[in-house]
């Protein structure tokens, strides 16, 4: 079994290198998805309540994620209090994953698309990791398109995330998704060969 991590800052593109590997053969642990099944379970939730109050708290008790998002994207303190709680979460579950896929005798290639994987520094959850980076100005565009936020809730959330150059530091592979869908999933295809065949 070969881990490849996909990790790439909000809208670059990671998610969409990561369904052509998928489409290639491998199978997908996505770490938001599992973020956010992690913020339904009680014991996050809880944590988070402690922390940040019930303003981040739907009516029902749920976490909003908007509101959260809100408050952690405009406040370096609290964004490093809320990975604190749940990226230790998140990587248990993608290694509890991984291993349950062993036990349960799958050998074929494993993508982890993360998008805070080299963020800090090297990973040991992946053998090999991909960065994918996107200019600035397209990310923006990305996001305000498919998420509806205000143009400074866009700029929050980049400004937020670590630079694709301090990144790259600790990739394997960089793939830059500069031009049209159609590119980047020929390079993605390209790069799938040479890492797994």
């Amino acid at each position: 079994m070969i881990v490849i991590g996909v990790a790439g800052g909000i809208a670059s593109g990671k998610s969409t290198v990561a369904r052509v590997f998928e489409r290639l053969g491998a199978r997908v642990l996505d770490a938001d998805a599992i973020g956010h099944g992690l913020l339904r379970t009680e014991g996050l939730r809880d944590r988070i309540r402690e922390v940040f109050g019930e303003a981040v708290l739907t009516p029902e008790g749920d976490v909003d994620r908007r509101a959260l998002g809100r408050l952690v994207f405009s406040d370096d303190q609290a964004r490093q209090g809320l990975n604190r709680l749940v990226r230790p979460a998140i990587r248990a579950e993608i290694r509890r994953r991984i291993a349950g896929m062993r036990g349960e005798g799958y050998d074929g290639p494993v993508v982890v698309d993360a998008p805070l994987l080299v963020d800090t520094g090297p990973t040991d959850l992946a053998d090999r990791v991909i960065l994918v980076t996107a200019p600035a100005s397209t990310r923006k565009e990305r996001i305000i398109s498919r998420s509806g936020l205000s143009d400074e809730e866009a700029d929050q959330r980049i400004a937020a995330q670590v630079p694709d150059a301090k990144q790259s530091r600790w990739a394997d592979y960089v793939l830059e998704n500069d031009g049209t869908l159609d590119e980047l999933t020929e390079e993605a295809e390209t790069l799938w060969k040479g890492i797994v065949t």
